[in-house]
This record gives C-alpha cells, sequence and structure tokens, in this order.
C-alpha cells in the first residue's frame, strides 16, 4: 500500500478529510473525521470485512504528517496564497473561478454552499436549484455496485450539505441552515425518481434521514417558529414523490415533535387517523406504526390514559394484546389475561413456533402464580421438548416432589437419546444439572472428542481427576497426530492449560509437552507455541 495511490486528500471542513485511493479492486473513497488528534469517524468503500481498513489508519497517517508540516511552516503557504491574490485583478480571478468551476461540480458545489447566501432571490430557491443541479452530476460505478454487495452507496455532494447546515446551526443562522435542510429533502425526493431501484436499494438511508434530524434539532431551539416548519410538512406530506423516497415516516416523525398547540395536537391526529383509514389490514405493521407514532405522541403530551386506551382498542396487534396481558398479570388478572392469551392462539395458527413460545411463556408464568402443576408441566415440558433448556428445565423440575423427579429424569434421558449410538448434547446438559457426575463421566467417555471433554469436564473433573486426565490424554494426543499449523498448536496450549487445574493436571501437561517437544521436533511452529505454556 503506497502513498502515491492516494489520488486525492483535501480537508472539506474543519477536521474532516476525504481521500480517494486507487486500491486493488478499483478507487476507494475514504472519509474521516478527527477529533483532538484521533479518528471520530470514518468510512472506506473498500470490499474489506475489517473495520477499520487498513486504508483508514494509512490516511490518518499521512493527514497527521501533513498537519505537522503545516505547523512546522505556518506562514509559508498562507503567505504565498494570499500575496498571489493580493496582486491578481478582481477580473482575472472571477474568470478564473468561473472556468475552474465550470469543469468541477466539487469545487462548484463547495462555491455555492459557501457563497449561495449572498445571492439575489429566495433562498430556498437558490439552494434547491444549486443542489438540483448537483445531483444531475452524480455517476454511479455500477461495476463496484454489483462486486462488492452491501457496501452502502455515499453521495459526497449531499454530505457537504449537510456539513453545511450543520456549520449554519452552530453560528444560530437558522434560516440558512432550514433552507439547506428543504432543498436536500425536496431534491434528493424528486432526483429519486430517476434512480433505478437497484441503486436505491444500495444508497445509504441517512440521506433521507439526516435533513429531518437536523430540522428536528432545529426546532428545539425556542426562537425558531415551529408553526412554519409544522405547516411545511403539512403541506409536503403525501405527495408521491416521498413514498418512493420513503420519506413518509420521518414527515409524521417530525410533525410529532412540531405540533405545539391545540390546532396542531388536532391536525397531526387527524392526518393519522386519515392514514389508518386507509389501510384494510389493521394488524399490519403499517398500521401498528402509525398507531404507535399516536401513541408515543399522547404520552409525550401528558394524555398516557388516551395512549393506554388506543393499546386496547387494538389488540389485533400482538405487542399491544402482549402489553394488555402483561398489564392483567401485574394487576393479578389471571382470568383476564388467560382469555386474552387464548384468543391469540386462536387467531394465530399461522404464526410460528417463536411467537407461540413468547405466550407461553405468559401463560406458563400465570400457571406458576396460581401454582397450576399440571399447565406448568405441559407449558414447561414443551419448551424443553426438542432440546435442553436450563430455565424451563428447572421450572418443570419445581412441579415434582424428589421421589417423583427421580423417575421423571431418567424418561427425560431416554425422550433425548432415541438412538442411543448418537450423542446428545442435551442428555450431557441434564446430567450435569442434575450433578450426576458418574453418569456425565461415563456419556462423554462413550462418545468422547475433545470439543465434548473441554465442555463438559468441569462437571466431573473433581470427582475424578485420573479418569479425566486420562480422558484429556487420548484426545489430545489424537488432535496433536491429526493437525498442523500455529492455530491448532495454540489451541492445544489452551488444553494444556486448561487441564493443569485438575489434580494431577499440571504434572501431566509438562510431561506431555516435554514429549510433544521430542516427538513432533520438526515442528517448530508447535514446539515455539508449547515452549511458552506457562502452567
Amino acid at each position: 500500500m503506497m502513498q502515491n495511490d492516494i489520488l486525492s486528500l483535501q480537508e472539506t471542513a474543519e477536521n474532516t478529510w476525504q481521500a480517494k485511493y486507487l486500491g486493488n479492486y478499483g478507487t476507494y473513497n475514504i472519509k474521516i473525521k478527527i477529533n483532538k488528534g484521533k479518528i471520530e469517524t470514518y468510512s472506506c468503500s473498500c470490499p474489506s470485512d475489517y473495520s477499520p481498513c487498513k486504508h483508514i489508519g494509512m490516511i490518518k497517517n499521512v493527514i497527521d504528517n501533513r498537519i505537522v508540516k503545516n505547523k512546522e511552516n505556518p506562514k509559508e503557504a498562507a503567505i504565498s496564497i494570499e500575496g498571489l491574490l493580493q496582486n491578481v485583478p478582481h477580473k482575472e480571478l472571477v474568470n478564473f473561478i468561473v472556468s475552474h468551476a465550470k469543469y468541477n461540480p466539487e469545487f462548484t458545489n463547495k462555491l455555492l454552499l459557501e457563497f449561495l447566501h449572498k445571492a439575489t432571490g429566495k433562498q430556498e430557491n437558490n439552494y434547491r436549484q444549486a443542489l438540483r443541479n448537483s445531483l444531475k452530476d452524480i455517476d454511479f460505478d455500477y461495476d463496484d455496485l454489483y462486486d462488492y454487495d452491501g457496501n452502502s452507496i455515499e453521495i459526497d455532494v449531499l454530505d457537504e450539505w449537510f456539513t453545511k447546515a450543520r456549520d449554519y446551526i452552530f453560528q444560530k443562522r437558522f434560516d440558512e441552515a432550514i433552507a439547506i435542510c428543504k432543498a436536500c429533502i425536496e431534491e434528493y425526493a424528486d432526483w429519486m425518481e430517476d434512480v433505478e431501484d437497484e441503486i436505491i436499494e444500495c444508497i445509504d438511508p441517512v440521506y433521507m434521514e439526516k435533513p429531518f434530524e437536523l430540522l428536528t434539532e432545529i426546532a428545539s431551539n425556542p426562537s425558531i417558529n415551529s408553526n412554519e416548519l409544522f405547516q411545511y410538512c403539512m403541506a409536503e406530506i403525501g405527495k408521491p414523490k416521498y413514498e418512493r423516497a420513503d420519506m413518509d415516516d420521518s414527515f409524521n416523525d417530525l410533525l410529532a415533535e412540531l405540533a405545539h398547540t391545540e390546532k396542531e395536537f388536532d391536525e397531526f391526529i387527524k392526518l393519522q387517523d386519515k392514514l389508518l383509514q386507509s389501510i384494510s389490514d389493521k394488524s399490519s405493521s403499517v398500521a401498528q406504526g402509525i398507531i404507535e407514532r399516536k401513541i408515543a405522541f399522547y404520552r409525550k403530551n401528558k394524555q398516557p390514559e388516551t395512549a393506554w386506551q388506543l393499546v386496547l382498542e387494538n389488540l389485533q396487534i400482538k405487542s399491544f394484546r402482549k402489553q394488555v396481558v402483561q398489564q392483567k398479570i401485574a394487576e393479578g388478572k389471571f382470568p383476564e389475561a388467560k382469555k386474552l392469551i387464548a384468543d391469540y392462539y386462536t387467531t394465530s395458527q399461522n404464526d410460528t413456533n417463536y411467537y407461540h413460545r413468547e405466550w407461553d411463556a405468559l401463560a406458563l408464568s400465570i400457571a406458576e402464580k396460581e401454582h397450576d402443576i399440571p399447565v406448568i408441566r405441559k407449558i414447561a415440558f414443551a419448551f424443553i421438548e426438542n432440546y435442553f433448556e436450563k430455565e424451563h428445565y428447572r421450572i418443570y423440575k419445581s412441579s415434582f416432589k424428589p421421589g417423583e423427579w427421580e423417575k421423571e429424569v431418567q424418561k427425560i434421558i431416554a425422550h433425548y437419546e432415541i438412538n442411543g449410538k448418537n450423542f446428545s448434547s442435551s442428555v450431557a446438559d441434564v446430567l450435569a444439572e442434575e450433578h450426576d457426575a458418574s453418569g456425565l463421566k461415563k456419556y462423554i467417555e462413550k462418545h468422547l472428542t475433545i470439543e465434548r471433554i473441554e465442555q463438559y469436564h468441569k462437571h466431573f473433573a473433581a470427582d475424578y481427576p485420573n479418569e479425566s486426565l486420562d480422558l484429556f490424554r487420548r484426545v489430545i494426543n489424537q488432535y496433536a497426530e491429526r493437525n498442523i499449523g500455529r492455530n491448532h498448536y495454540e489451541y492445544l496450549a489452551r488444553l494444556f492449560k486448561m487441564i493443569g487445574s485438575i489434580e494431577g493436571g499440571k504434572e501431566m501437561a509438562k510431561a506431555m509437552i516435554a514429549q510433544y517437544k521430542i516427538q513432533y521436533k520438526s515442528r517448530r511452529a508447535m514446539v515455539e507455541v508449547l515452549g511458552n505454556v506457562k502452567l
């Protein structure tokens, strides 16, 4: 990786850097934000699975070197540029900027963002027109798109606009920041109408979310006329272009934050009701999202009773029904809770076992409170029927008397074994849970592997140290004989450290390591790794 492969590197805003790097798989776009000399945020479009990738550290080093050089010669660059510009006639400078901007979209974008507020005409229109032109210049690298599925597409132009809006917020120039956010919302939605679906799926969702986040932040300032923003959202929401850009929810969420007067409350709720009426399936995720938005709105505005009434009126939505069941259980109204659960079972035959288990857990908690032994056994066993699970195994066990349980354990083991020739982790887990050291040792010995002895030895090694060490010796010898490579040798080292905690284990480990150094002296990596084992 050579610094010569850095195609460009520039500070786009204070402590924010952007680079283009020529890598093995094309040109990578790299962004780094530095805070007090340390990386705060970063991104790289390379296909590496590592985060951060190697390019981030390399670019950071180049940035650090550049900063050091600038500090060593603080006046050199500034004086040369300032001195030069002071001697350039105004007309020539203007002609140069116009000519340079004509063939450099990135420079044009920076120029517009810096000085567009000085242009004549309505600011919002100026920003929209400027961003519209910049978005037209965006070109996608389809090869990168298809070769590296999973990497979100970043849009540098919009990133710069968001940064400028953030600067204006910091300067409390809220009108400029709002104008930029509106332009980003409207022009991005218009631009997306001509973008192919497969591209849209890969674009980072931050570009449809960030303007609304910034507007929400701006609206929290008491000096802002939030009603103007509220009316803006009411006028824009519902336009077809925002549905394709997936911005409708963002508009609604922003409206919920902006509503402060009684009239705005009514407008917001009427809008949500209108959206809900247009949905035929009131149990759908879309309907749920609208109702949840109303509930959050009522709670935010200190109307918890109204919010809870919405939950009660929409029991067709599983999460709402679950809230009501939990509330009934907390109030000790078990018959009502059980009826709600029974009704769910009746209407949810197509649901997956996962959702049924969630409701089974609620029914089980009621049975425990009512000390209903038959129901406890039925539901708890359903949880452990296919595989051992400690929590519900213990609940199941608690429903038996000691004399009854001894017989039941054998039934459970027989149930898990089915075919006694195959190993069952559930059988081993039951034996471990029951502290049956002898039974577990025999079971592991019958189905001996290095992974099984490693996992279960702690449950019987204290009672049977010699037998346990013998089992370790057998599997370790087999493993050492069959596997080569540093990773395998490091695994052997961990095993030797592990058996060191067993009575007599340190002596055996030392002897085996000494033997291996002779037996496998040609395996230099093994000799090195085992030589570093400290027992």
